[in-house]
């Protein structure tokens, strides 16, 4: 089976081509879905090893069609959903002197996120954490399948599970004692509804840039449409929306007042 976006993808192909040293090897397992492992090297000098031979799409996403965006005027980085590392290795990418902190909750793709952040010699810029983000703290079963569609909202008949640990948005501030955030990035399965849910007002202020890909669920409000009028009414402008014909899709928010370091500060 062809990807969903194969009719666009060939004016990818000379990205495809800048971008990777071994691009065939990319072309011929993203196009034809074969599912095994690989490792895809950067002309920058990157690497990122796919143990279980489902990173290509990911990839895809990230570097190829850049769903999110130019990195380099953020310094800052909540990567919540960081799977094998695409985006963690991306943003370092893009600028060489952000602190990124990435969240990811099942086993192996986590494994292959901590070896991914070492081969590239990043540790002292990428924190990883072996857990969940969601709206409250405690061990909750995630539902996994094919990488990456592991999720709290997300099923499908074939599906194992995996109890969790899950930490909070508000925590992540806290623990990381991160007075703002300058791009907070969410690709989750549907868990982004309860995670924003979850911030206060003050919380907000300090989340300069969201980013983010958003999953229709069957219940009222869980669509891009409801979730962009929300992020509005919480002071932000959104500069991108995209829906896919699957009604997955995109979201850029920004804030329209600087994000503030210290909460009790009032936005003017």
């Amino acid at each position: 089976m062809f990807p969903q976006n194969y009719l666009t993808f060939p004016f990818y192909i000379p990205r495809i081509c800048s971008l990777w040293t071994n691009w065939p090897e990319y072309l011929f397992n993203y196009l034809l879905r074969r599912n095994r492992p690989a490792e895809y090297r950067t002309r920058t000098g990157f690497r990122l090893i796919d143990g279980r031979g489902t990173l290509a799409g990911t990839l895809a996403e990230v570097f190829v069609r850049r769903e999110y965006g130019s990195l380099e005027r953020f310094r800052t980085i909540v990567d919540i959903g960081a799977n094998m590392g695409s985006f963690a290795v991306y943003a370092a990418q893009s600028r060489p002197d952000a602190r990124i902190f990435c969240y990811e909750p099942e086993q192996q793709n986590f494994r292959l996120l901590k070896q991914n952040i070492q081969i590239n010699r990043l540790e002292g810029r990428v924190s990883v954490f072996h857990c969940a983000v969601a709206s409250h703290n405690g061990r909750r079963q995630l539902a996994v399948g094919e990488s990456p569609v592991n999720s709290f909202h997300i099923f499908s008949d074939d599906v194992g599970h995996q109890m969790v640990d899950c930490t909070t948005l508000r925590n992540i501030l806290a623990d990381q004692g991160l007075e703002a955030i300058d791009l907070l990035k969410i690709n989750c399965e549907g868990a982004e509804y309860e995670i924003l849910e979850g911030c206060s007002e003050n919380d907000f202020k300090r989340i300069a840039n969201i980013r983010l890909e958003y999953h229709k669920l069957d219940a009222h409000g869980r669509n891009g449409e409801f979730l962009s009028r929300w992020l509005k009414a919480r002071g932000y402008r959104i500069e991108r929306f995209t829906r896919r014909p699957n009604e997955t899709g995109f979201i850029w928010a920004t804030r329209t007042t600087p994000a503030v370091s210290d909460p009790q500060v009032p936005v003017a």
